[in-house]
């Protein structure tokens, strides 16, 4: 999805994915992702890099809850670990992708 920041005619865009509780936004450009063969191509990098940043960030979560001392830590971090799981699986689900 992509909003005009200036108007109907503008061509400075915000790109972005959105979902039931959140909006993901990926960047500003102008219309030159659609210029592209085919059309729209550079977004599909864009939204990959956004999935590649959120496993990795996912991988982050998981490991600073397993080697959490204190329970809180250990606690906000598995939920912190499960709000990414929960958004990767809605980013999947939405995009037909599934996870090898």
């Amino acid at each position: 999805m992509h909003l005009h920041l200036g108007g109907k005619d503008s061509d400075v865009l915000v790109f972005l994915i959105q979902y039931a509780d959140r909006i993901v936004l990926l960047e500003t450009n102008s219309h030159v992702h659609f210029r592209t063969q085919p059309a729209g191509r550079n977004i599909v990098a864009l939204s990959q890099s956004w999935l590649a940043n959120m496993e990795r960030e996912l991988q982050i979560a998981a490991e600073q809850a397993r080697l959490a001392t204190a329970e809180r830590d250990r606690q906000e971090a598995e939920a912190r670990r499960a709000r990414i799981a929960a958004s990767l699986a809605a980013f999947r689900a939405k995009a037909g992708l599934s996870k090898p």
